[in-house]
């Protein structure tokens, strides 16, 4: 029911749902009473982290129950994506250096 209202609400279309996806999920129970509820499905306001690198590239970090949470994911993202680029740089330089 979800997937039929999706593309009234998208830019791009949406692709079909597999059909062995679908039948594998139906056997799934959606909430398994006296186990942990998860919070897509309880709370009322959720954030999402995501992130976008220097190609245009986007990456989802996670949904989260608060503000903090998200931040703290994008965070550590952005400081380990610095210091991967600082790190091509270094390789880079050091290439350079072998080359001459």
């Amino acid at each position: 029911q979800i997937w039929k209202e999706l593309p009234k609400h998208m830019d791009t279309p949406v692709a079909p749902l597999d059909e062995e996806m679908l039948v594998d999920l139906a056997k799934e129970p959606a909430v398994i009473e006296g186990e942990f509820k998860h919070s897509w499905g309880t709370a009322e306001k959720l954030y999402k982290s995501e992130a976008i690198d220097s190609f245009g590239n986007r990456y989802l970090l996670g949904v989260f129950e608060d503000k903090a949470e998200a931040e703290k994911a994008f965070d550590a993202w952005n400081k380990e994506y610095e210091q991967a680029g600082k790190d091509v740089k270094e390789n880079l330089k050091n290439w350079a250096k072998q080359q001459e």
